[in-house]
C-alpha cells in the first residue's frame, strides 16, 4: 500500500503541479515567490484532502456507511472524540505521504528486513549486472567501449536519480530497494539512446549474473511450483466443493424433552442457515436417521443471498426408534430434493433403557 499510494497517487499529482524531479529541485531552490507558494499550497491541500477521505473511507469500513453518514450530518461538535481521531489519523496520514515517504519502508515497515533474511544468491532481484557493465566510463560515440577496457554503464547515474528511495543500485541488494523498477526503465531509455543492449539493469539473480547463465528450473523453482500447485488446488476445492448453506442446530436452552401424543417424545431445537449463494434459497429440515419427524415452527424457511436466517422447529421421534436417553440424530438440509447439507443434534429422552 505504501508504494502503491505514493508511486500511483502522491507522486502523480506532485509531478503534475511541480513538475519531474529537476523541476522540483529548481523549485525547491528558489525564493518563496508567488509560484512557488501556489504550487506548494495546492499540492499540500490536495495531499491532506486525500488523507482525509481515506480516513473517513476507513472509518466507514469500520463503523459503517449508515453510521458514517449519521456522523457527518450530526456535526463534527456533536462527536468531538471521533471527529479528533479523524484528524490525528489523517494527520499521520498526511505526513507520511506527504514528508516521511519512503522512510516508512526503511525504517517502519518490517517487510524489507524480513526479506533481507531470506535473500540468497538465487533470489530473482531487481540488480546490476555488473558483469557487463564494469569497469563504468563515460560514452563516447567515437571509441569501441569493448576494445578500449569499458563496460556498458556510462556512469550516467540515471538509475540513482530515478531511485525513490535515492540508493544506487549498482552497489548491490540493498534493504531500501522497494522493487519499483524506475532504474531499470531509465537505464533502459539510456541503452537505448546510446546503441546498447538494455538489460544493463534487470530482473534476476547474483548466481545467474556471477555464472552468465541462468536455468528455467531448479529444485527451488521446483518445489515452489509444486507448493503452490498444491496450494492452489486447496483453495479451488474449497470453494468448488463447499455447500451452499452452512447451518448450525443448537438445543433451546433451559428445554429437555416432551411428551408428544401417543408414546411419542419432542424436543425443541433453534436452526441458524446461512446462505452463501447470491440467490435465496428455500430450505426443508428433513430428518435422515432414526426416522421421526420435522416440524418447522412459522413460516416456510427462506434464505435469502448472503444473508442468515433463524428458525424453531421440533423433532417427535417415536419411543420404538430410541435406545437411549440421548441420541445422536442426523438432519438433511435440502432444498426441494437436493441435499446442500447435514449437520447432527442431540435428542434427549427418558432413561429408555430403564424400563
Amino acid at each position: 500500500p505504501q508504494t502503491i499510494f505514493m508511486e500511483f497517487v502522491f507522486r502523480q499529482i506532485e509531478y503534475l503541479i511541480e513538475g519531474d524531479y529537476n523541476f522540483q529541485k529548481k523549485l525547491n531552490r528558489q525564493k518563496w515567490n508567488f509560484e512557488k507558494i501556489w504550487k506548494k499550497s495546492l499540492k499540500h491541500a490536495i495531499f491532506f484532502g486525500i488523507a482525509f477521505f481515506i480516513s473517513n473511507t476507513f472509518l466507514a469500513y469500520i463503523v459503517g456507511t449508515d453510521r458514517l453518514l449519521e456522523l457527518v450530518t450530526d456535526g463534527p461538535l456533536a462527536h468531538i472524540g471521533s471527529f479528533i481521531a479523524l484528524l490525528l489519523f489523517s494527520g499521520v496520514f498526511y505526513f507520511i505521504f506527504a514528508f516521511f515517504r519512503e522512510q516508512v519502508c526503511i525504517i517502519a515497515c518490517p517487510y524489507g528486513r524480513l526479506q533481507g533474511v531470506l535473500l540468497d544468491n538465487k533470489s530473482i532481484v531487481v540488480a546490476y549486472d555488473y558483469k557487463r557493465g564494469e569497469p563504468k566510463g563515460k560514452h563516447n560515440p567515437l571509441e569501441n567501449r569493448q576494445t578500449s577496457g569499458k563496460g556498458d554503464c556510462i556512469d550516467c547515474s540515471s538509475c540513482v536519480v530515478v531511485c525513490p528511495t535515492g540508493i544506487d543500485i549498482r552497489n548491490g541488494t540493498q534493504l531500501e530497494c522497494i522493487n519499483c523498477t524506475a532504474c531499470m526503465d531509465a537505464c533502459d531509455t539510456i541503452m537505448e539512446k546510446v546503441n546498447l543492449p538494455k538489460g544493463l539493469i534487470r530482473y534476476t539473480s547474483e548466481k545467474i549474473i556471477a555464472e552468465g547463465k541462468s536455468k528455467l528450473f531448479n529444485a527451488r523453482s521446483i518445489s515452489y511450483s509444486v507448493f503452490l500447485t498444491i496450494l492452489l488446488a486447496i483453495v479451488v476445492s474449497v470453494f468448488t466443493l463447499r455447500s451452499d448453506i452452512e447451518s448450525t442446530i443448537l438445543r433451546v436452552p433451559g428445554t429437555l424433552f416432551q411428551e408428544y401424543g401417543n408414546d411419542n417424545f419432542s424436543n425443541v431445537y433453534k436452526v441458524q442457515l446461512v446462505n452463501k449463494t447470491r440467490t435465496a434459497l428455500p430450505v426443508e429440515l428433513r430428518m435422515v436417521s432414526h426416522g421421526g419427524e420435522i416440524i418447522v415452527m412459522g413460516d416456510p424457511i427462506i434464505v435469502d443471498g448472503g444473508k442468515m436466517s433463524e428458525a424453531n422447529f421440533l423433532i417427535v421421534m417415536p419411543r420404538k426408534n430410541l435406545t437411549s436417553s440421548s441420541t445422536a440424530v442426523e438432519i438433511g438440509i435440502f432444498s426441494g430434493d437436493l441435499l446442500i447439507d447435514k449437520t447432527k443434534a442431540t435428542f434427549i429422552a427418558p432413561n429408555i433403557l430403564d424400563d
